[in-house]
């Protein structure tokens, strides 16, 4: 019941209030200058769109930011939150946004305002958006991507997946994904390097196995699957060599207490351990193992799907629960002695992630906010 009158809230506010305010505000100018970075899931700048954030504090742009989590605030404060951007979304030459956010479908917005997607992940693996029945309720009404006018991907072959799942035909750019050109900035991995070195200093001289997975059902009651997995490898060093595992879940799953982010452990890590996640993307740009270990593979595959085959992913894949602490050992260890996957890897990334390049932000800068 409480969800269903949360979701009935959202609705009205989308289709009466938020309207409402946009259009008492529409006779506002709208400032050639000003682009506002939004995002409903964080306090501060979130990671993925922090290499934006920055790019635009260095050009001649007017910058506003709407950040806050709404799991932290009030209904009432929340609601406030969402009515203040609505007031200035009038005004905005550029929106930027690098996931759901509510307010910005939910008026006739004008058109000289460019609502910019740049999303949260690369590539184009698990189903999401409305190819999942768990990311948008079956009794929310209205399209949550009706406003966004550029949504950009990391490749060629992610523009099908996400004009179907974000219902955005000719709206989805292969441009390349802003926060993956930090990976390509040398001084960034060795700020992540010497950060993980000062944050777990017992992992000195070991290789660094970072376990990153991603949540199952919806954002509002998050789970996971493999921890005991992986606790027991912690416990019990079963590998020939000296390892050292991280275990970063996705931020859905987090206790607040994570010493770093998955991104900036992805900048250190010798091998990634991950399960449905689309981090397996971005990781390819350090062309170094991976793992899939999915010990719970057909319940997911069943309720979520794949846009790709799990069997042809670029990495070793382990799935069910059959001997799965010992298939995963083995698996590790090889990737450390031979990396048989190398070239599969190096295929994965000129299909998916061919433009991600060290300059997507530039370009996304360029190509719609300068004109």
């Amino acid at each position: 019941m409480k969800f269903k009158i949360k979701q009935l809230f959202k609705m009205m506010c989308q289709h009466i209030i938020f309207p409402f305010i946009y259009f008492i505000n529409r006779w506002k100018k709208v400032d050639k200058r000003l682009v506002v970075l939004a995002d409903a899931h964080h306090n501060s700048c979130p990671p993925h769109m922090m290499e934006m954030r920055n790019a635009l504090y260095n050009r001649d742009f007017k910058v506003e930011e709407f950040f806050f989590d709404l799991e932290e605030l009030t209904p009432w404060e929340g609601f406030k939150k969402m009515v203040s951007f609505m007031a200035l979304y009038p005004c905005c030459k550029v929106v930027v946004i690098c996931d759901y956010f509510l307010p910005v479908a939910s008026c006739n917005k004008k058109k000289k305002t460019k609502v910019i997607q740049l999303w949260h992940g690369c590539g184009a693996f698990k189903k999401f958006g409305y190819n999942a029945k768990e990311d948008i309720p079956l009794n929310y009404k209205g399209n949550v991507f009706e406003n966004n006018d550029i949504i950009t991907v990391s490749g060629d072959a992610c523009v099908r997946f996400f004009s179907m799942a974000m219902q955005a035909g000719g709206r989805v750019f292969p441009v390349g994904v802003s926060h993956t050109d930090r990976l390509f900035n040398q001084e960034y991995i060795e700020q992540c390097k010497d950060m993980l070195r000062y944050e777990y200093p017992d992992s000195a001289g070991k290789k660094i196995i970072l376990w990153a997975p991603t949540f199952r059902g919806n954002a509002s009651n998050p789970s996971m699957a493999g921890e005991l997995y992986i606790d027991n490898l912690i416990a019990e060093n079963k590998f020939c060599m000296d390892v050292f595992i991280i275990k970063s879940p996705h931020p859905h799953l987090s206790d607040g207490k994570n010493r770093m982010t998955t991104d900036e452990l992805i900048a250190c890590a010798d091998v990634l351990v991950t399960d449905y996640s689309s981090v397996f993307f971005e990781y390819l740009i350090m062309d170094k193992p991976i793992v899939f270990f999915a010990p719970d593979f057909e319940d997911y595959y069943a309720d979520r799907g794949f846009y790709l085959d799990y069997e042809d992913l670029p990495g070793d894949i382990i799935t069910g629960s059959d001997d799965a602490e010992k298939r995963l050992v083995e698996a590790i260890t090889t990737a450390f002695i031979s990396d048989p996957l190398a070239d599969r890897r190096r295929l994965y990334r000129l299909e998916y992630m061919s433009k991600c390049d060290g300059y997507a932000t530039s370009r996304i800068i360029d190509r719609y906010m300068m004109r």
